[in-house]
This record gives structure tokens, sequence and C-alpha cells, in this order.
């Protein structure tokens, strides 16, 4: 697995029973740089961020807390650099994962608009498609053309990653040669390799697998949408409107790190891997990735404080005029009734007290947007994702997000006035 997703959508729930049995892993290192203004009010969270990185070893990690629009609380803690004592800042860059597929949906969404909720049941691929052009096509598996705008967003559309374990995001060099182009092959080049040569894993629209596909297919329809490139158009519908100065598609490799950006460390218990390049190989953070690849499924880096920025101008909670109406709020937030178990919305995970997003990327960062009901919205992005190569996948990664965001969670929402818990 290379980006990673828990498989229970109710991390939060299910890290309860973990954080019953959480020590303090010794207190809070106070050699952990920690910058921008201390808020009184948050030192709990200060001591807590400097516990989970020195418990986790992990190297750095930027957090920012609003509550009702304002942005009340943003600091950096320990190090962008540890090579050169670098340390984060309140404004440094961090790659988010798969948050970047709520701001794929919410621009999708934004783009149709006008034509919601019918615009969901249109079919994506074959005549009178989303998406026109030859490269679109050739079909090897009937069921595709069943696939709907809703299922793309819900992730319903009929590949399973898990079964069998092959994510074509992360397959570049194998399908650039199939595809008879230079590795590392491209977001189209994926798709209409998908389409030619592989099958649907279950029919479109009966169940739920999450799937990467579903996002870079999202991000070309959107493309074709709006006519503009997928980041230009994530601008103009999306960041520009929220105040959102920071988002920009990431580089690949350490020499690509963005002016303000930090360094991804790897976990060093895992391996080196060969380059998507198909050239040499190294740590996983800077061979396993094509973020323009992954561009509307995973590759945006931004500030914390732009993440929880862009959440609050979903509905006009920061002041901005609303991305969204409050009718596609609502739609957006509504798991699919037809679903039995059905913890997604269009684009987000939807529980009780709001809706949220994680990304990670095996093993070098991961990601957390939180907007709440009470008025809370809350962003951490840390610069390591430590999980056991000896175990399983998705249980590591949990047990890591049951320190870094459920344990971080509840000390937030205590620390923030007023906050109904």
């Amino acid at each position: 697995m290379r980006l990673a997703v828990a498989k229970s959508s109710r991390w939060l729930t299910v890290a309860a029973a973990f954080m019953l049995g959480a020590c303090n892993g010794g207190g809070a290192d106070n050699d952990i740089p920690v910058t921008g203004v201390e808020v009184p009010e948050f030192r709990a969270v200060d001591t807590k961020m400097r516990e989970v990185l020195q418990k986790l070893d992990i190297p750095g990690a930027s957090i920012t807390v609003a509550k009702d629009g304002r942005i009340l609380y943003q600091r950096g803690f320990g190090w962008a650099d540890r090579a050169t004592g670098q340390a984060v800042q309140p404004q440094t860059l961090f790659r988010v994962a798969s948050v970047s597929k709520a701001m794929t949906a919410v621009a999708v969404l934004r783009a149709f608009e006008a034509e919601l909720p019918t615009a969901l049941e249109r079919p994506v691929f074959g005549a009178g498609g989303l998406l026109s052009g030859p490269r679109y096509a050739q079909v090897k598996d009937s069921r595709v053309l069943k696939i709907t705008l809703r299922d793309l967003l819900q992730h319903t559309g009929g590949w399973d990653r898990d079964n069998p374990d092959y994510d074509p995001q992360y397959d570049l060099v194998a399908i650039a040669r199939a595809m008879n182009v230079p590795a590392p092959a491209g977001a189209v080049d994926v798709i209409e390799y998908m389409l030619k040569y592989k099958d649907l894993q279950f029919e479109p629209g009966t169940r739920f697998a999450y799937s990467n596909l579903g996002y870079n297919v999202l991000g070309r329809v959107l493309e074709e949408r709006t006519g503009l490139p997928y980041a230009e158009a994530m601008r103009r519908l999306v960041f520009a409107p929220a105040g959102v100065t920071t988002a920009v598609i990431g580089g690949d490799t350490l020499a690509q790190r963005l002016p303000g950006e930090t360094i991804y460390y790897d976990d060093p218990r895992w391996p080196d891997v060969p380059s998507q390049t198909g050239i040499g190989s190294g740590p996983r953070s800077y061979n396993d990735y094509v973020l323009q690849t992954m561009d509307a499924h995973g590759g945006w880096v931004i500030s914390s404080a732009d993440m929880v920025r862009f959440a609050d101008a979903v509905d006009g909670r920061s002041g901005v005029p609303a991305l969204l109406t409050p009718a596609t709020v609502r739609l957006a937030t509504t798991p699919d009734p037809n679903l039995p178990d059905m913890h997604w919305g269009l684009g987000v995970i939807v529980t009780k007290a709001g809706w949220y997003h994680s990304g990670e990327t095996m093993t070098g960062t991961h990601a957390l947007l939180e907007h709440l009901d009470n008025g809370v919205t809350w962003s951490v992005v840390y610069n390591s994702l430590p999980v056991d190569p000896k175990g399983n996948d998705v249980d590591g990664v949990n047990a890591t997000k049951a320190v870094s965001f459920a344990e971080l969670q509840a000390v937030v929402l205590a620390s923030v006035p007023a906050t109904k818990r």
C-alpha cells in the first residue's frame, strides 16, 4: 500500500480504546522547537504536540485551530530539516496526500452546481459521457459505462485496489511501458491503460471501495468541464475564493522541494524503493510518488492554516462567500442511503459531529482536516508516518493515528473556548 487510508472510516471511535491505554511516553521533549505565537488557552495542545512528536519519533508538524471561521491557534513544532536545524514554522508547507480529495470534490461540485443533483447521475464514459475523446473510448469491461459522477465522488466506481492488491497510480513504470510512453506515466495514461486492459472488481454503485484512480478520473472531468488544467481550475474555483495562497502541486524528489516546504522522513525500518522514473531507487517519499500524476487524489502541498481556510470557505464559515450552497453542502455530507454502513459523503467522511478527511503517504507524511458542527475546524500535518513494516499497513496507520489524531483531537477540543464536546 502506498497511499494509505484506514479501512474503517471511524478512526476517532476506533482509536478511543487505544487512547485509554496510552501513556505519556516519558513527557514532552523540551528540545523540540516550537514556533508561532503562544496562546495561553492552548498550552495543553503545545504539550500534546511535543508529546506526539517524541512518542512517535516524528521530526516535525504544523497545527491550526479555528472557531467560527477565525483562526485562534497556529504553530509549528519540531524540524522541517533536521540536518540544517531548520524548524517547522506555522506557515511551513506539507504534502497532504488524500486530503486533496476533499478539495477536488468541492471543485467538482462547484463546477456542476447549477445542475445538481441530477448531474451526479451522469455517466463518465461512453457516448454522452463527461469525458470525451479517443483516449477514453476503448473499454475492456462494459460495466465502466455505468460509472457516474456520484460513483467517483463516493468511491463506488467499481475499482478495488485491495482485491487484487493493485493501485495503478503507483505502477507508473509498467504502465508507461505498456502505453509506449516515457516513464513515469501521466494521469491520463493511467486511466487509458485501466480502461483498455483491466476489469472492474464490482458493479458500479453497489459498494464502497476507496479509489485513488477514481479521483484521478475526477481531475480529468474537472479539466474537461472547465476547459482548464486541473491546478488552474482548482485555483479559480476553490483556492482563490477561499483566500488560500499556498496550495501547489508538489514536486516528487528532494531536489524539487518547494521554498518553505518541509523535508519528508521515511520510517527508517522501511527499505528503499525503485523510482517511478524507472531509473534508480531511494527513500519512498522521494521515489514512489509522482505528484503530477496524483494531482487530484493526493498531489497538493499546502500550509495547515490554508487547509482550515479551505474547509471554512466551503460553507462560508470563514466570512468569504460560501464555495457551495447550503443544499450542496447537505448533498456532500449525506451518505448514500442505498449503501449500508456508508460513512462517506461526496469527497468527505461524515460523522455525527461533522466531516473530515485524512491523508497518508507511506511512510513520509500524514495529515488531517476536520470541520465540526460546533464551529471548530482544525488541521494537523506531519512530515513522517511511523508504521512497522512487519505488521499490517492499515493496522499500523491506525495505531499511529490513534496518537497523532485522536488523542490530539481530545486536547484540541478541550482547549477551544466555549466548545461543546
